[in-house]
């Protein structure tokens, strides 16, 4: 395999993303289609070629994607190969012409260069010096100008004073000396990098010396560093995961961030590769000691470059991160004279362990702008650049919360007033209050500016009433700038302060080129895109026919600005005919983001050339973006037309354009998969041009919705082959994704209808897979549903037993099953206990099955054996089987139907209703004879009604034999200490019991054990109960004094010996 070319995008809005094409030679023989294109974006991958193809026709589809999404607005970042695209830079906008007559040389300028004669420099002080030659730098630049060639004729001279004095000045030199781009001094420099008396020195001398070098020359030496970092600048991750890999590389090497990050800086001058991750460094490098440090070394390269997308980078990083409070970190590094690795807490001078600190931030932040601000003074042609790649660093999602506070101040009259501070979400950068809002009326600030905040709330949604913006003469000398950032920018905040900017110069937008206008109208922000929008309108009202207003009714109605929506579908209403003939435009709108665009799309796809339109749309699909809004829905409402009315067209289409329909079905997003199988369906010999390995793809997905594409694919193969496949056809119809049982069901179904025998086993598996817990969600019902429908004529266990079996299990599933299969079997199949059990059904239709069954097999008068039967259906817990119990126990069954013990077993029962049932019922039936049976079966029941039910019994016991009435009593002991231990209830039952239990102390056999129980309740009862039991217990010792009773008798206890 090998990498042929390669290209990497990056959207911007609302989240940075890249997008990687690789056009790759497969290692296939010589002669044979070898060639794919793979697309990687966020963790998806997928390939525009399904199969290997051309090399001509797979850089035809990466080509053809490339431009789509450049066209989209992404940006390109990388390339290696596709030169067809050295033409497609991004997007600039024109600046405003300069004047033809040269300007002369200005007069600080003029004297900057006097400074540096002889006479008069050996006048200045050493401090003076190194001032002059940095001045000498930030007037610098490698352009043409009168006053640049002025400065230029001073290197020799500067040359010269290199090593004649401070090692500051040596630095300021180095400085001058590269920016001023005279290459003979490239010697010079690399002499001074090697022995520069301090590191600083060194490191700006080489950077001048990379300056200087000739092209091939510098190309000579990053192949060189880059072919010491081969490996790690290979690396394809981002982010976080980056920095771990990298941290692991250079632990190995024994090496640190400082050195891998200024070679990788020096690279990036001539690899745009190694540009790519070196940009993503600088974002996620943490600001701890060992990394700050290589941080601030290419911060200080940066500069020198004049490279403002790398400062803009930090400035960013250092505007978000507060500096760091928290006690410094141990940090490692090696022994120069041991080799060791040596753990160190405090840091070193060069080396400190916290380097990235809140004043270390407050200087960084406050460089930028001091840095910006002399160069807008000296008019230098930098400044608007470093301008905008300062402010594109403010980004919304990157800042915090928006947040009130009040304070109280001293007011005009001597009183302090409570007063509301508003912060907006960008308060703490220092750059927006310099910058930005200097101007705004009613701003106020912290000293030198570290936050800033308003009394009145700030509406980004509007543009600004005022001009608010800081060095507003470099800003209207250079409005190209203000369209930069009105095209790049993340912030509303700049949006809304750049719209009113742009305003007066309304003349150099309307001026702009096609695509400038195309990025502004396409912007995600309101204001912005009415900027596009007025001066798109103008263009496109000054087209000469519809071709050339087709582009801008594309751009305004698909873009996100309502007033160009509605204009443009407004337009295009006017001429539809013309406007359907143009599949670009029909195929934008059909997979627009709103949806009245859709519809109106859907009546020009009847008037659009069919040929056109489907290669289009194809090509569209495949080059969309994953997370573009709208886009799943307009591939929804293009599935429904390929159903309707273009079904007959797009079958005919399918072979014609069968690659790229491929690449779609095998796409990562489900619903493009989903509407190429549909397409490719719609041939009825399409499935047959589906290679094996796509299909067995898609089956083994890890998405259900791509596997349902499979499941779908499969379904369409003919039976011959389905059925050689019947185990896998019958565990996608139980899986737990919806989509894939809906997509094999119509397969498994026509081959069941026409083989009994695989119905028949189908049919099981399907039975089978009810007493399981479900798969998914509405598994069982789609196995419920052909099982009762389609195989109803096959569906196993349906007789008595296995109805039974289904209607008792545990899944929901199951019960339905069994209810089904109840409706067809008679009473006579279950026994009354069966039938009273199938009464308490959680179906409603199971229990109305049992209660109709019980009204038939019950006689007139049931006997009590029958009676006994029906107990189960006391234990329903649904309205309607409780109504009807209540029927049947209480009306329909009489006295002659109830025993004794089923009576005692509707009192014992867990259900109230039941206890009421069975109380009033063995009321009606009281007798001395079911005393004893009555007492011993119920004295146990906690609940209290039936307690109380009890004591009724109590006077029914036979007194005549004492021996026999205190054997009972001490049976009873548990019912006894169980009603008299109620707390605040159950007062009724306590007295009749204690009443009870003081009238059986006449025998010395019953008053013993009346004794047991009193002596009990002495210790453990109330204060409001203990009187009476005190009392009986006196009247036991008065009439009984051979009892022993401990409480009222003091005994002393045995002693225990050793």
């Amino acid at each position: 395999m090998r990498k042929i070319a390669s290209a990497t995008l990056v959207r911007q809005h609302p989240r940075e993303r890249l997008c990687s094409v690789e056009l790759v030679e497969l290692d296939l023989p010589a002669g044979q289609l070898r060639y794919i294109v793979t697309v990687r974006q966020d963790i998806g991958e997928s390939s525009l070629t399904a199969v290997p193809c051309t090399l001509q026709e797979a850089e035809r589809r990466a080509l053809d994607f490339l431009r789509r999404r450049l066209a989209a607005g992404e940006q390109l970042v990388r390339r290696d190969g596709f030169d067809a695209l050295v033409d497609l830079l991004p997007v600039q906008p024109a600046a405003v012409a300069a004047p033809a007559a040269e300007h002369p040389v200005p007069g600080h300028v003029t004297a900057l260069a006097a400074r540096f004669q002889p006479a008069s420099w050996k006048l200045e002080s050493p401090e003076r010096q190194a001032r002059a030659a940095w001045r000498l730098a930030e007037c610098a630049d490698a352009s043409g100008s009168a006053s640049q060639r002025a400065l230029r004729a001073l290197v020799p001279r500067l040359v010269g004073l290199l090593e004649t004095g401070s090692d500051l000045l040596d630095l300021c030199l180095a400085a001058a000396i590269g920016r001023l781009g005279d290459r003979g001094a490239a010697e010079a420099m690399q002499a001074l990098s090697q022995r520069g008396r301090s590191p600083a020195t060194q490191r700006i001398a080489r950077q001048a010396w990379l300056m200087l070098l000739e092209p091939v020359a510098l190309q000579a030496h990053a192949a060189e560093l880059a072919a010491r970092w081969q490996p790690e600048l290979a690396a394809t991750e981002t982010g976080e995961a980056l920095v771990s890999r990298l941290d692991a590389a250079l632990d190995e090497r024994r090496l640190e961030w400082a050195h891998l990050l200024q070679e990788w800086y020096d690279i990036a001058l001539v690899l745009p590769a190694a540009r790519v991750l070196v940009l993503d460094l600088l974002q996620s490098l943490p600001l701890r000691a060992d990394c700050f440090q290589a941080l601030r070394y290419v911060y200080k390269a940066a500069e020198l470059r004049r490279d403002a997308q790398a400062l803009g980078l930090l400035h960013a990083r250092f505007e978000n991160t507060p500096g760091s409070l928290m006690p410094p970190q141990p940090r490692r590094y090696r022994s120069p004279t041991t080799g060791q690795w040596i753990t160190r807490t405090g840091g070193g001078a060069r080396q400190p362990a916290l380097a990235y600190s809140p004043r270390t931030r407050e200087y960084l932040r406050l460089r930028g702008w001091r840095n910006l601000r002399r160069l807008a003074a000296i008019g230098h042609a930098h400044a608007p650049e470093l301008a905008v790649g300062l402010l594109l660093g403010l980004a919304d999602e990157d800042l915090e919360m928006p947040r009130e506070e009040h304070r109280w101040a001293l007011g005009a009259d001597g009183r302090y007033q409570r007063t509301l501070r508003l912060h907006h979400a960008g308060a703490n950068w220092l750059l927006v209050a310099r910058l930005l809002l200097p101007e705004l009326p009613g701003l106020r600030t912290s000293p030198r500016a570290r936050r800033w905040w308003t009394l009145e709330p700030l509406d980004t949604t509007r543009a600004m009433l005022h001009r608010t913006e800081g060095l507003r003469a470099m800003w209207d000398a250079h409005p190209e700038a203000l369209l930069q950032l009105a095209m790049r920018s993340r912030s509303a905040l700049v949006h809304s302060v750049v719209a009113r900017a742009l305003e007066d110069h309304e003349d150099f937008v309307l001026g702009q080129d096609a695509p400038v206008l195309e990025a502004l109208l396409r912007s995600a922000y309101p204001l912005t895109a009415a900027i596009g929008f007025d001066a798109a309108r103008a263009r496109m009202e000054a087209a000469p026919d519809a071709a050339a207003r087709v582009p801008w009714l594309t751009l305004m109605a698909t873009g996100s600005h309502a007033e160009a929506r509605d204009f443009a579908l407004l337009h295009i209403a006017g001429d539809p005919a013309t406007y359907a003939h143009h599949a670009a435009l029909v195929v934008a709108l059909l997979l627009s983001g709103d949806e009245r665009v859709r519809r109106q799309a859907c009546g020009l796809t009847v008037l659009a050339p069919t040929a056109e339109l489907f290669a289009e749309l194809q090509a569209a699909l495949l080059a969309a973006d994953p997370a573009a809004r709208g886009l799943a829905e307009g591939a929804a409402l293009v599935d429904q037309l390929l159903k309707a009315q273009l079904a007959a067209p797009a079958a005919a289409a399918v072979l014609a354009g069968l690659g790229p329909l491929l690449a779609l079905i095998d796409h990562p997003l489900p619903t493009l998969a989903h509407l190429g199988v549909t397409w490719l369906l719609l041939d009825p010999a399409g499935v047959a041009l589906l290679p094996p390995s796509m299909l067995t793809r898609l089956l083994s997905a890890e998405d259900p919705e791509r596997r349902a594409c499979g499941a779908r694919l499969l379904a369409a193969l003919p039976d011959e082959v389905l059925r050689g496949h019947t185990d896998l056809l019958g565990e996608l119809a139980l899986h737990a994704h919806a989509g894939i049982r809906a997509a094999i069901a119509p397969a498994l179904l026509r081959l069941a209808a026409a083989d009994a025998q695989l119905a028949q086993a189908v049919a099981a598996r399907l039975h089978q897979a009810l007493f399981q817990a479900e798969a998914g969600e509405g598994a069982h019902d789609d196995a419920l549903r052909w099982l009762t429908q389609d195989l109803a004529a096959h569906a196993p266990a349906r007789d008595a037993s296995g109805a039974w079996r289904a209607l008792q299990a545990r899944s929901v599933g199951a019960q339905r099953y069994g209810a089904w299969a109840l409706a067809a079997l008679a009473p006579a199949d279950y026994t009354l206990r069966q039938q009273a059990t199938l009464a308490r059904h959680a179906d409603a239709g199971v229990r109305a099955w049992a209660m109709r069954a019980l009204d038939a097999s019950l006689p007139a008068v049931p006997s009590p054996e029958q009676s006994a039967e029906l107990l189960p259906l006391g234990d329903t817990a649904f309205d309607d089987a409780r109504a009807y119990a209540q029927s049947l126990f209480g009306e329909r069954l009489g006295d002659d139907s109830l025993g004794v013990d089923l009576l005692v077993a509707w009192i014992d029962h867990p259900r109230d209703w039941m206890q009421a049932l069975g109380r009033s019922r063995l009321v009606r039936r009281m007798s001395a004879a079911d005393a004893s049976l009555c007492l011993t079966r119920l004295s146990q029941h906690p609940g209290t009604q039936v307690q109380l039910f009890v004591t009724q019994w109590l006077l029914e016991l036979p007194t005549d034999d004492p021996v026999r009435l205190a054997q009972q009593l001490r049976a009873l002991r548990p019912y006894f200490l169980s009603v008299l231990s109620q707390v605040h209830r159950g007062r009724v039952a306590k007295s009749r019991v204690t009443a009870f239990l003081r009238a059986q102390t006449a025998a010395p056999e019953t008053a013993a054990v009346v004794a047991e129980i009193f002596a009990r309740q002495v210790v453990s009862t109330s204060l409001t109960d203990k009187p009476q039991y005190i009392a009986g217990l006196r009247d036991i010792a008065a009439r009984h004094p051979q009892i022993e009773l401990p409480f009222l008798a003091w005994k002393k206890p045995p002693a225990h010996t050793a």
